[in-house]
């Protein structure tokens, strides 16, 4: 998709047929979750094409336009998800760097004392893990 040099004013809607086409298939969540993230990985739209994205999805059918909202909700929860884990491991940083015990850190943020471990070697090469 990124080589198909697809007009930026085109972005929108094309990703709007790729989620028609993919809610069309029927495949099973894994295989469907694969592609649509494939295509929201080099679909990315700013704020001004997510509105023409949202505008071409609502000329749908209802029920195209739901499965292709689950399929973009899913995307979205995925995103929460992982913002949430960096932000706990963060978190667990810090304090490993204010001198706090692993224990302690596991019981706050709610990681293994396992994965603190990792982070805490992971702090010193200057990676996360």
């Amino acid at each position: 998709m990124a080589k198909m040099n697809i007009p930026p004013r085109e972005r929108p809607q094309v990703k709007a047929e790729c989620l028609r086409l993919l809610t069309s298939l029927k495949l099973d969540p894994a295989r469907m979750q694969l592609i649509s993230g494939f295509v929201d990985t080099y679909l990315r739209l700013d704020s001004t094409e997510e509105l023409a994205f949202q505008a071409a999805i609502d000329t749908m059918g209802l029920t195209e336009q739901e499965e292709i909202m689950e399929i973009v909700t899913s995307w979205e929860q995925k995103g929460a998800q992982k913002g949430a884990q960096q932000a706990l491991e963060l978190l667990a940083v810090n304090l490993l760097r204010e001198g706090m015990a692993y224990e302690a850190i596991a019981r706050v943020t709610g990681l293994t004392v396992e994965r603190v471990q990792q982070l805490q070697a992971g702090s010193v090469t200057g990676t996360s893990g």
